[in-house]
């Protein structure tokens, strides 16, 4: 501020120009200087910000130093342009950071002098001078009046009209505005390759400079901010191509086994799930999501320590997951993050998240479902239920965060705009018919085994001879060990426990329930099936038993395979019906413990003629027929469906072998395990 004395100098001064009639020369001189001023000091600190940066990239970095001080030079303008661009991000923000210093100082005593003047009743202008003098006397009484009370400030600013003071604010203002801008068109594609954090800084270094010039000037700076957002664009535009070619890249080379989550991953998921997902951003700019690269705990760590690999945690539930969708999830919190920050393109992040998030859900289809993992980078030998189960994991979890990006996406668009995130809904249930798809094809493993390898062994089982060598097999639950199956319904226990036994580990139990209780649900249904085809089918050296122990025999193993399988840790038990329906085909009830066997009635009538006891056999034979032909058809339409469903989902069974890992083997399509042979 001024002091008494210096106030009263500058009255002199400006009373003196008016009377030359030379306030309107000192006003268009000073916006002149200004502009002047403010045009050298950008030069300045750009031309000796490029030339340290060139010093300090390289040794010989004097040879540019010339044609950036030419006064005038094309070259040098060229050559301080190419400078701009070849900087540093961080050589950039300090450059930038002492150019706003400077002018927003020099616009700082600009608003000061424009305001002194307002204050003082200056009009830098003779015409508006000459014009006012007439009517001096009038605004000096009422201004000595309003002294008194304290508002003479107040009373002679509405009296005062734009002068050359505001007009030379105005332009150095919108000088001040172009220059910036200029300068950061100039860095346009070095912009667009910045990480996040990067970005962000920029936007909030420029934007805080934006609020102040307007501050100063009193008008918006919409050139400044537009040059911002269409710089803020092409940074989430690049962003997502590169995104999409890593994300790509990494599910080509995926090989399907557990990553590891680190602990920022962890807490990323953990900010996302908390409504703080504007905070989710790496520190560290090596462990982009852009770099496509897996890390050293990732699917390589994975594959050979167990113990090291960590699960993600949603809410409480935990995650298997592999490197290509912990990838994925990097990518969608990263674009959350932008639409936090970036709030105008917030329409167009959620496009992003929409593609990307298809785009894994198609690709991994296409890789595991689709057996192209083993014609992709991967190399994979087969794909086993081990794969599919950690696929969906990796789905349960996409699952599990989407409705948490839902919201905070939401948070970020007006509501206009909320029509845009149906798009999420689609996806999510995208997912989970990929899912169902999933789950499908572990029960078509089973299919495929059980149809294409083991039925072909009920050839040849004699199950009158097995009941003479062994016995009845006891229905009792207590005794279930005691029972010798024949070698189909021990395989069927055998890959059904082996299936069990790698999906125990990899699945969650509500997971494992809903796989089992479907897998039951189809043995529970062809076993009786094939026994039944088996019977009726031309050049298959087998026939239903005929003796009564027999029947019983064979009836006792399918119940023990049932409890068996009912015994298996984590599974809910299943009300088979297999036995009844082999009750009903062999005409035997069993009540009690022991059985009563359906007589004929020509056994009942022993002491008829010959010619009534086979016109009553083959009465009774011909009802026998029908009721037998009546259940057959029944269960032969459920069956029909299940043979073309599993078909269907287990005709792409893929060749190869993979240790500690249920196998789907195109040639038998036996369950194997490291630890067990091939049932043979």
């Amino acid at each position: 501020s001024l002091t008494t004395s210096e106030r009263a100098e500058v009255r002199g001064v400006v009373r003196s120009l008016r009377v030359c009639g030379r306030l309107g020369g000192a006003g268009e001189a000073y916006r002149r200087k200004l502009c002047d001023l403010i045009s050298v000091t950008v030069r300045a600190i750009v031309t000796e910000c490029v030339a340290d940066a060139a010093k300090n990239n390289s040794s010989g970095g004097g040879g540019g130093s010339g044609g950036l001080n030419g006064d005038g030079d094309p070259g040098g303008a060229r050559g301080t342009m190419a400078g701009v661009a070849q900087m540093s991000l961080d050589q950039f923000f300090d450059c930038i950071g002492m150019l706003f210093e400077q002018v927003l100082g020099l616009l700082w005593g600009a608003f000061a002098v424009n305001r002194f003047c307002i204050d003082e009743g200056f009009i830098l202008d003779d015409a508006a001078a000459a014009s006012s003098s007439s009517s001096a006397n009038a605004p000096e009484a009422e201004a000595s009046s309003s002294n008194a009370n304290g508002g003479g400030a107040e009373r002679r600013q509405p009296q005062h009209t734009p002068s050359a003071t505001a007009a030379a604010l105005a332009a150095a203002a919108d000088l001040s505005e172009k220059s910036v801008s200029e300068l950061l068109r100039l860095r346009r594609e070095a912009h667009s390759l910045v990480t996040f954090d990067g970005m962000r800084r920029l936007w909030d270094t420029s934007l805080a400079f934006t609020h102040r010039l307007e501050k100063l000037s009193g008008r918006k700076a919409y050139g400044l901010r537009s040059t911002l957002l269409a710089q803020a664009k092409s940074f989430v535009e690049r962003k997502h191509e590169s995104n999409m070619s890593a994300l790509v890249a990494a599910l080509d080379g995926e090989r399907w086994v557990q990553c590891n989550v680190s602990a920022e991953r962890q807490a990323a998921l953990t900010r996302l799930c908390t409504g703080r997902a504007a905070f989710s951003s790496r520190k560290t700019s090596g462990e982009t999501a852009s770099s496509g690269a897996a890390p050293a705990t990732g699917p390589s760590a994975a594959g050979t320590g167990r113990e090291k690999a960590t699960d993600a945690e949603v809410e409480g539930a935990r995650y298997k997951v592999v490197w290509s969708c912990l990838l994925l999830l990097e990518m969608v919190m990263d674009d959350v993050a932008c639409a936090a920050h970036f709030q105008t393109l917030a329409a167009n992040v959620v496009s992003k998240v929409s593609e990307l998030l298809r785009l894994f859900n198609a690709r991994s289809t296409q890789l595991v479902l689709g057996a192209g993992a083993i014609h992709s980078a991967a190399r994979l030998k087969s794909i086993n239920a081990k794969h599919l189960a950690i696929v969906t994991q990796c789905i349960a979890l996409v699952l599990a965060i989407l409705p948490h990006v839902r919201a905070a996406l939401m948070a970020q668009l007006p509501p206009k705009q909320h029509a845009l995130l149906h798009d999420l809904d689609k996806i999510k249930a995208d997912y989970k018919e990929h899912s169902e798809k999933v789950l499908g094809k572990l029960v078509s493993i089973i299919g495929g085994i059980v149809e294409h390898s083991l039925a072909p062994r009920i050839a040849n089982t004699d199950f009158d001879a097995r009941a003479s060598e062994y016995g009845e097999a006891s229905s009792d639950a207590a005794a279930v060990d005691d029972v010798k199956c024949c070698q189909f319904l021990g395989n069927v226990v055998t890959n059904t426990r082996k299936m069990h036994q790698v999906l125990l580990v990899m699945l969650p139990p509500e997971l494992l329930r809903d796989v089992f209780s479907r897998i039951f649900a189809y043995l529970d249904h062809k076993v009786p099936s094939l026994f039944k085809n088996a019977a009726t089918s031309e050049g298959v050296p087998f026939s239903l038993p005929d003796t009564d122990g027999g029947k019983l025999r064979m009836i006792g193993e399918v119940e023990h395979v049932a409890r068996t399988l009912n015994g298996l840790p984590g599974v809910q038990p299943w009300n088979f019906t297999a036995a009844q329906v082999l009750e009903r085909e062999l005409d035997i009830r069993r009540g009690g413990s022991s059985p009563q066997i359906m007589m004929k009635e020509e056994k009942e009538e022993g002491g008829a003629s010959e010619s009534e006891e086979e016109q009553t056999g083959g009465k009774s034979d011909g009802e026998n027929k029908n009721t037998s032909a009546v259940v057959v058809d029944d269960n032969s339409d459920d069956n029909r469906n299940l043979d073309s469903t599993s078909e269907a989902g287990g005709s792409e069974n893929v060749p190869g072998h993979a240790e500690d890992s249920v196998i789907v083997n195109g040639d038998d399509g036996d369950v194997s395990g490291s630890t067990t042979e091939h049932v043979k």
